[in-house]
Order: structure tokens, then sequence, then C-alpha cells
């Protein structure tokens, strides 16, 4: 039976523009007494349709919509959501991907609190594909039901439609409930485990196949998929990695007599450090790759990610802002891509200083006429104050530098213009030109750098 909440006056004019989600302080009516997870019709003061999905009064976003559709009167139902992930599925064949992809990317797809990224790979002659899940609201976990029994269903009609030629059997599922924000929703945060696994596939180092940055080929990458980060690799940055190979691809004055020097911060296993290798060399170019991460066990996989497509590399373990410390001014390519550094709004003030920090030493060790790609993944830092942070990171080194590019989420990550929450990825790639009158230099208990005019005034 569908359980109907209706919203104060006024309060459907967010989820009328595709916004999915309500706050308890938006209904008419109190929602406790709900089982978490229920099917709830919304609508407004009128009792006008409004949307259908799942509640929780437990949790801080009470309902969470699944359709806007009237006709559709039950979108949690096995047959309704297996539609949704094989219409996700389909899309992101449809964008040219070929192997390893996000496969449903929550609020994007219509299927807010599930993430499936699956990854394709080869192992002892079988092409094996694995499901790894997050359930992270009340909502998906009481609709997916048991997981194996779903995923089997989800890939015979996969195969069905001509989707995929990967048997079931070839197939894993990986659970990667070991994420906090389930807490938020009343749920256990639970160790990784796996509900179906292929025999004598080994997924603490699975080599996962990506599509090819420049041209139609594969690129391969080991990484964890059971005990990794999030799901054991971060697929967003594809879209940007591409575009900023597309630069460096028709870059004539590369250097010729010397390696290309990349420095890849904070960069887990590898992707950017591979991606741009692989390019590189295509084009005739040694690399010499520094990859900078405080986890050493992530920083084995990106060297041999990164040596795998003929880099030289040079790993640094530690904190990437005392490491950047001892780095000089010698790179052709910085890739600034570090962890979220602001999870709640109380976090913006430290978060803002600690992209200052990176990028302002990212722009102090890039050479004059090379790339700076800086990003951020926090959500609750937007756009505006991520651009003021860059435009003071290059003026702290006095220079002058070119924006060449503006990214956000790979097309596997998609967006609603409704929900701007789900397009949390920016990506600001600079040319760097030549340093002004003025020079850098590090005030002692402050690790971002302070101006220092040449009479040495601060």
């Amino acid at each position: 039976m569908t359980v109907i909440w209706k919203l104060k006056k006024g309060a459907d004019r967010r989820p009328r523009s595709g916004h999915p989600w309500v706050y308890s302080h938006e209904l008419a009516q109190s929602p406790k007494g709900l089982v978490p997870g229920s099917l709830v019709e919304l609508q407004d003061d009128q009792g006008r349709f409004v949307a259908r999905g799942y509640g929780n009064p437990n949790s801080v976003i009470t309902f969470r919509a699944v359709s806007f559709d009237p006709k559709e009167w039950n979108p949690l139902e096995r047959k309704s959501m297996i539609h949704k992930i094989l219409e996700a599925w389909k899309s992101r064949l449809i964008l040219g991907f070929r192997e390893s992809f996000r496969m449903v990317f929550s609020e994007g797809d219509r299927l807010p609190g599930l993430i499936i990224d699956a990854y394709v790979g080869e192992q002892d002659g079988k092409r094996i594909r694995v499901f790894a899940t997050q359930i992270l609201t009340a909502g998906i976990q009481k609709a997916l039901g048991e997981a194996e029994t779903f995923f089997k269903e989800l890939v015979e009609e996969a195969i069905t439609k001509g989707l995929t030629d990967i048997s079931w059997e070839n197939s894993a599922v990986v659970l990667r409930n070991d994420v906090r924000s389930r807490q938020l929703e009343g749920l256990t945060e639970d160790l990784p485990r796996f509900v179906k696994s292929v025999r004598g596939a080994e997924f603490t180092d699975f080599p996962i196949r990506l599509n090819a940055a420049l041209d139609d080929g594969s690129v391969e990458m080991n990484c964890d998929l059971f005990g990794g980060q999030k799901t054991g690799f971060f697929l967003d940055q594809t879209a940007n990695i591409q575009a900023v190979v597309r630069v460096l691809d028709g870059n004539p004055f590369l250097p010729k007599d010397r390696p290309v020097r990349v420095l890849d911060l904070c960069c887990y296993v590898g992707h950017w450090s591979a991606q741009l290798t692989r390019a590189l060399r295509r084009n005739g170019h040694e690399v010499e790759v520094t990859q900078v991460d405080v986890s050493e066990k992530a920083l084995q996989f990106a060297k041999k990610n990164a040596e795998r497509q003929g880099a030289r590399v040079i790993t640094r373990q530690g904190d990437v802002m005392k490491v950047m410390m001892s780095l000089q001014k010698e790179y052709d390519v910085v890739i600034a891509d570090p962890p979220a550094f602001v999870k709640a709004k109380k976090d913006i003030p430290l978060g803002r200083h600690a992209y200052l920090k990176i990028n302002t030493q990212a722009f102090r060790v890039a050479n004059e006429g090379g790339l700076v790609v800086s990003c951020s993944c926090s959500g609750l830092f937007v756009e505006d104050d991520f651009r003021e942070v860059l435009a003071k990171a290059i003026r702290r080194n006095f220079l002058d530098a070119r924006c060449v590019l503006r990214g956000g989420p790979a097309p596997d990550h998609p967006g609603r213009l409704g929900f701007p929450d789900g397009m949390y990825l920016k990506m600001f790639t600079h040319l760097v030109g030549a340093q002004a009158v003025g020079t850098v230099v590090e005030t002692e208990g402050d690790g971002d750098g302070a101006l220092v005019e040449p009479d040495g005034d601060a």
C-alpha cells in the first residue's frame, strides 16, 4: 500500500523542478511511524501528484523521488528497478563506454541511493565483469532485496537485450557498503563482501580495462575492487583526462631533448598518469612521472599502472602538502586531484585553505608553457569559490596563466539540471605563462606560500 505525504504550501516548487529530495520540515504532516524505505506518493497541498519514491522518517532527507511519472505506480518494484538499470546501462554504451564504467549514478539515473560501477577485466583467459555496488539508503536496500538474485536477473535481461556477452557465470557482485553515510539512513556500515564471485579470480589485484583517452584502444589498470577506496577505482575523471590529453596531443612545444615530466598529486592508483603516459608515448615522447599519495598500497598500483604504459616512475609516499615543499619548478604537467576537502558545511573554511595550499604549490612547480590541472570533488565547495581559490593561487605565484579547459563529471556520471547537488566534480586546466616580477617564498608555519616583492617587503 502506498503512503501519501502532502507538502506544505509552496514546498512543491523544488521537486516540481526535478529536485529529488524533500526534508521533513517541508511536509504538512509528521513522517514518523513510516517503515524506512517504504513506497511514498508525494502530493502538493492541494492533493495533486508530485512524485513517487521512498521515505525514511529517520533521515535528514525524508523523501527521495524515484519517478515523476504519475503513470508509474510502483517505481520500486523489481521489474521497474531492472528496467531503469538496463536503460542506464544502454545509455553508457550509446555514449561510447566499452568496458569499465559507472553503470548507475544514484539521482542522475533516477535511482537515488544506488551506485553500481561495472568493471571488466581479463584473468586466466576469461573476460569477467564485476558489479561493485554501494547501497546507500534504506529505500534501495529494501527494493533490491536479495542481491544475488537481483543481479542474476539483471545480467540475463542484459544478455537478451544485447547489452553484454559476459555470462552470469563470469560475473561477480561485491557489495561495498563500507560507507559512513549509511548510518544517516539507520543502516549499518558493513564490511565489503562478495555475494557472487568467479572461480579463480583475484579481485584484490584486478586488471580492469578502460577506454583509452586518445584513441579507440584500451588501458589496463590494476586495482583492489574489494578493499580499495570507494568501489576500488575512481571513474569520474574520464572526460577531463580525455580533454587534457587532446591539448597535449596538439602541443608542438613539449620537450624533445628530455622526458616530459608529469606530477600526479593524490594519484591513488594512477589513472591520470597512466593515461597521460600512454598518449605522450604514442606521440614519441619519453615520460617521467612523479606520483604522490599518502597510501603506500595505492602507490604500488599507481607505479605498476604507469610503468605498464612506458613511464619512468618516481613515487613519493606521505602527506602531499609536505612532499610538495621539497619539489622544484620542473614539471610540464601537474595534476592536483585531491580527495574531498569539504564534506560538511562546517569544513568550508578549512577546505578552502587546503585547496589554496595545494594549488599554490601546483602552480609554483609548473614550468612555463606547462599545464596545471586543478580538481575539486567537494560538492559543497561551489564552482565560484573554487575559481576564486585558483585565481589567488595564480596571483601568489605572480603568474600569467590562461584557463584553457573547464570540466566536470564524466558522461557515465550524468547530472540533472534540477539537481545541481549531483554535479559535484569541478576541473580547471591552466596554461602557465611567464612569471612576472616577484617571487614566492614559504613563510614559517604556513605551507601555502607568501608573495614577496623584490625589495623584500611582504
